[in-house]
């Protein structure tokens, strides 16, 4: 990274340290405080989430609390199906899902999707991860089965993501100086270029706040172009690849640590001094059905305070990883349903040209990748046979207010 490469000081305004012990950097920011209880970790929106990916949480955790739930789940549920008008009827907004591209193989998900949504962002198959090949190659096989989706149903599609710093094709990492940072140009150049007209934008950089909630990640990226650099680049060349995409930073714990909401949006203010045609933000809003009344609209607010346009961008709340196991299931799901209405409340209440998307990580809970972590999970608002849950209702009740 350049010694020149520094943030905007943080907001007076967030007092609170963050929950979260961090990992290393070498982005230090002034301001510091004492490590507090680690929260829970984002998803890697791969297949297979990596423990290496956590912020120090240890699954056994997760793993008693799958079993407390699972132990008082109701056998049977009595109640009568929930009916509801599509979520996308409801919104004042776009409302969007993530979705893979083999979840389109099963007919009865696919007319859900298309149903309640008008939003789809490809889960992880427009990460390098995918794409990238060992020889250096490109596909965009699933990608495009998505895109084409999206396109013949009258539905936006969102690239995610193109610059993350956990990473590193092998066919990066055996390049240097003037031939990584041509092949960092080609790609970016590349991607964009090829949903030019199909992607209303995309997620730039990904996550680049550390968990400690003071520091910018390390990653190859970083080292090779620069901390600022590498993400002032990635905004220019996607923005000269499709003028017309609306281009965000996004990251995750936003809610549940007000020191990294601090420390990403002065990130985002550096960028911007440093000419990059940043437009909007983005906050995953990954919460634990025990997070505190009140956090995500004060997050909401506080993003919408940069005068960008602001999408929550993944959300999901899990029952495992709400940190009380002494809850009964029911009083979680309650939590859950509240959390998912004060969303819906506190981003209908921005002014409605910083609204670009709702996006919920999934639709039913068997597709989430928190269930795939851990299977009495279910974090989202339709139950696996595709049937709107309370948490549903919440969410457009909110709306109607």
């Amino acid at each position: 990274m350049s010694n020149n490469d520094s943030l905007l000081p943080l907001r007076e305004k967030v007092a609170r340290e963050g929950r979260m012990r961090g990992v290393g950097s070498s982005f230090d920011l002034s301001r510091q405080s004492p490590t507090r209880r680690a929260v829970t970790p984002h998803p890697s929106a791969s297949l297979t989430p990596s423990p290496a990916r956590g912020e120090g949480v240890h699954r056994r955790a997760f793993v008693g609390a799958g079993f407390a739930l699972a132990a008082c789940a109701p056998k049977a549920r009595g109640q009568a199906p929930l009916s509801l008008p599509p979520l996308k009827s409801v919104a004042p907004f776009p409302v969007g899902t993530c979705i893979q591209a083999d979840q389109l193989d099963d007919p009865n998900f696919a007319a859900l999707v298309a149903a309640q949504t008008s939003q789809m962002t490809p889960e992880w198959e427009l990460k390098m991860e995918y794409i990238v090949q060992a020889d250096g190659s490109y596909r965009f096989d699933a990608p495009d089965r998505i895109a084409a989706f999206a396109a013949d149903h009258g539905m936006r599609l969102f690239g995610h993501t193109l610059v993350w710093y956990y990473e590193k094709p092998d066919a990066f990492v055996r390049l240097d100086g003037a031939a990584f940072r041509d092949a960092y140009a080609a790609y970016i150049s590349a991607v964009v270029g090829r949903y030019k007209g199909r992607a209303v934008a995309w997620d730039v950089v990904n996550e680049q706040v550390a968990d400690d909630g003071h520091t910018l990640r390390d990653s190859l990226w970083s080292q090779r172009l620069g901390q600022i650099e590498h993400m002032r680049l990635a905004y220019e060349l996607a923005h000269a690849a499709d003028p017309d995409a609306v281009l965000f930073i996004n990251d995750y714990s936003l809610e549940a640590n007000p020191a990294k909401r601090a420390t990403f949006m002065a990130m985002a203010e550096s960028l911007l001094k440093a000419g990059a045609p940043l437009m909007g933000v983005g906050t995953q809003t990954h919460v634990p059905a025990d997070l505190a009344p009140g956090a995500i609209t004060a997050a909401i607010k506080d993003l919408a305070s940069l005068g960008l346009k602001v999408r929550i961008s993944e959300m999901d709340v899990s029952l495992v990883r709400a940190a009380g196991l002494v809850n009964s299931r029911a009083d979680l799901e309650k939590r859950q349903a509240a959390l998912f209405a004060e969303a819906a409340e506190a981003y209908a209440a921005m002014p409605s040209h910083q609204r670009f998307d709702f996006t919920f990580w999934g639709l039913e809970d068997s597709q989430s990748w928190l269930v795939r972590e851990n299977a009495v999970d279910t974090p989202l608002l339709f139950d696996n046979s595709g049937r709107p849950k309370p948490a549903a209702a919440a969410w457009e009740a909110a709306l109607r207010r």
